[in-house]
């Protein structure tokens, strides 16, 4: 829990070598927690220090909190892991073992509940799954495949990872591999909009015209007001010579999308081809 990022902000600039490698932010809590309890008690200005933490804690209780959010708290974490060390090498230097035990019983006990693992393997994969869409998304693709491998191997039957390894495989131009993981995304969720466009698309480029309008149709049952199904309906209507259903489609994409240059184009395209 203490390793949370739901967007993966702080691997993905890692990886990209915006930021230098460092401690985690986990082990950073598991030294600030015996030092808060002792400072608290033995140095009194340390409380504000505390107050500081906690009022920023407070103020993101209204939002997800993850690790980025929790970046702010660090400050204040590093000089509580500070004084626990003091603490504890002048409690072995003054031989006063009374206070390095207590210090090594709570830093025993905020070990565990800092490392403590997650069941929940969703979790563990977040942080590949995210890694690896990024880095298709910027297309590379070598990165993406190790990433997403990871996040399939903890939950293989996530139909999100089958859909991103599915965009992979069409991206690496091997529509047949494509197809067999949005398939296996649609026997997850029946209802999964973007695996139904890209089998459409994948028929559409084969010249399986009827299969590819079948899909977007799918698409279209789901989410009737997406412009962009609209826009591939109507394309492929026009590849089927339908020229009235394909103005249909073009139409309601533009009354959805008016800013969108390409519908005009395809608009103008139909118009001119049937005249």
């Amino acid at each position: 829990a203490f390793q949370y990022d739901d967007l993966s902000i702080i691997t993905s600039l890692r990886e990209q070598n915006v930021i230098f490698p460092g401690i985690s932010f986990g082990l950073v809590a598991a030294f600030a927690i015996p030092g808060l309890f002792l400072g608290w008690a033995q140095a009194p200005r340390s409380r504000w220090v505390l107050a500081a933490i906690l009022l920023s804690m407070f103020a993101l209780l209204g939002v997800f909190i993850t690790e980025r959010y929790r970046l702010v708290a660090v400050p204040g974490l590093l000089i509580f892991a500070a004084l626990g060390l003091s603490i504890l090498r002048k409690g072995f230097v003054a031989r006063e073992f009374k206070n390095a035990a207590i210090y090594l019983a709570l830093l025993t006990l905020a070990t565990i509940s800092v490392a403590w693992p997650q069941r929940d393997r969703s979790l563990w994969a977040l942080d590949a799954y995210n890694s690896g869409w990024q880095a298709l998304e910027s297309n590379n693709l070598p990165l993406a495949e190790k990433k997403l491998a990871v996040a399939y191997a903890y939950v293989p039957e996530n139909s999100e990872t089958l859909f991103a390894l599915g965009n992979l495989r069409f991206a690496q131009n091997d529509p047949s591999a494509a197809q067999s993981f949005y398939h296996s995304v649609l026997n997850l969720d029946p209802d999964h909009k973007g695996a139904f466009n890209n089998l459409g698309v994948i028929a559409f480029d084969a010249k399986e015209y009827a299969e590819a309008e079948k899909w977007f149709r799918h698409a279209q049952d789901v989410d009737p007001r997406n412009a962009k199904t609209h826009f591939l309906l109507a394309k492929t209507l026009l590849a089927k010579n339908d020229r009235r259903a394909a103005r249909v489609e073009i139409d309601a994409a533009i009354a959805l999308k008016p800013e969108q240059p390409e519908f005009r184009e395809l608009k103008q395209q139909i118009e001119t081809k049937f005249q």
